[in-house]
């Protein structure tokens, strides 16, 4: 019998440790698409690598195997891309446009197997994102293939130092937007096709992710290496559970689905996620790629701008706003590109904030010249 095949672009931590776990559990065959050679040559030669899944009840190890890679800059990735049934991408919203070309030539020869293009970065959208890069290069949209969104959450801090294995959150979400998918359910446990995606992924960018890169920003300016101190500082700990409550009485008003106390429980339920010692996450991984995290409709700002708006209380969303535009760590990914930024139009180009934006600006003036964090 035929394995269904899965070809995953970056073979990185939520690469290895969410979806070619997913998939190579499931029985799937698993290609990984990568442009490190080094990396490219060790799943090669290894085959296999185990998933350590870490959680409150202690850990569990899981070995995937029959796993193979291929070289991204290469053509044997075109046609092993085109030879899968779904295709994933876990590579950063910034370099889909990079990947876009090979996904794009597979689905480009009358012989590809491709049914679904999952991009699971952490962005909205990502794989209508990926899906314009496809467009721009096939110069129209490929005939009978889903683009359906996606929503990853869980928490891969890296390997574990040896070799290929990856250190996970026992917990994780991986939600699909039912009415873009083409085809059955692809029977894999732990891959949900659910309607109304969007509801999902506001509430995780801003009750998960907001409250992580929150805690990670404050953390920094207090010293603190993972954010699991950072959580347990009852000083930060204080201004995340205040975050939590007023982006919940923001989301309320937005999403019928979810009361303001549930949804505040939810961030709560975060908050313990993230203070949990078993699993470290270095306050450096989350604080990355800055810039984007402080852009107008993401995770800190856009809640902020709603609170101030409604008249809710903004002081701790301020707060970490302000941290993270103050953040200056060389070892933190995307600092270069914070730094220009700032040096070049200053911090109110980065956050972009409108007319209408007015008493949020002059809070968060008052405080950057204060840097009272």
């Amino acid at each position: 019998m035929t394995l269904r095949r899965v070809a995953v672009f970056g073979a990185g931590n939520i690469g290895r440790g969410l979806l070619g776990w997913l998939f190579g559990r499931a029985g799937w065959e698993v290609v990984f698409v990568d442009v490190f050679p080094e990396l490219v040559d060790l799943i090669n030669r290894e085959c296999q690598y185990r998933v350590i899944e870490v959680g409150a009840e202690g850990s569990f190890t899981q070995l995937i195997e029959g796993v193979t890679a291929v070289n991204g800059l290469e053509d044997e990735a075109i046609a092993v891309t085109a030879s899968a049934e779904v295709v994933c991408t876990a590579v950063g919203a910034g370099i889909l446009d990079r990947v876009a070309p090979t996904i794009a030539a597979a689905l480009s020869r009358s012989d590809h197997r491709i049914r679904n293009v999952l991009a699971c970065e952490n962005a909205d959208p990502n794989s209508a994102l990926l899906l314009q890069h496809v467009e721009g290069t096939m110069g129209a949209r490929p005939p009978g293939v889903g683009f359906p969104e996606t929503l990853v959450d869980r928490m891969v801090p890296g390997s574990t130092g040896e070799g290929l294995d990856v250190e996970v959150e026992a917990r994780f979400d991986f939600k699909v937007a039912k009415e873009a998918w083409i085809g059955e359910d692809p029977g894999v446990p732990g891959v949900e096709l659910v309607g109304n995606l969007g509801l999902y992924r506001t509430r995780k960018l801003w009750l998960v992710n907001g409250l992580h890169a929150a805690g990670a920003f404050l953390g920094w300016h207090a010293g603190h290496q993972t954010v699991a101190q950072a959580v347990s500082d009852p000083s930060i700990r204080r201004r995340l559970e205040e975050i939590a409550i007023t982006m919940a009485a923001v989301l309320s008003a937005q999403l019928e689905d979810w009361t303001a106390e549930e949804l505040a429980d939810y961030g709560r339920y975060n908050l313990q996620r993230f203070e949990s010692t078993t699993l470290v996450d270095p306050i450096r991984r989350v604080a990355r790629n800055p810039l984007r995290k402080l852009g107008p409709t993401e995770r800190l700002v856009s809640p902020a701008r709603e609170a101030v708006r409604q008249g809710l209380p903004s002081d701790a969303l301020c707060d970490a706003i302000v941290a993270g535009l103050s953040l200056d760590d060389s070892r933190v990914e995307g600092m270069d590109e914070m730094r220009h930024a700032l040096a070049s139009d200053g911090w109110r180009s980065v956050l972009n904030l409108g007319e209408a934006d007015r008493a949020l600006a002059e809070m968060l003036e008052n405080r950057m010249a204060e840097r009272a964090i």
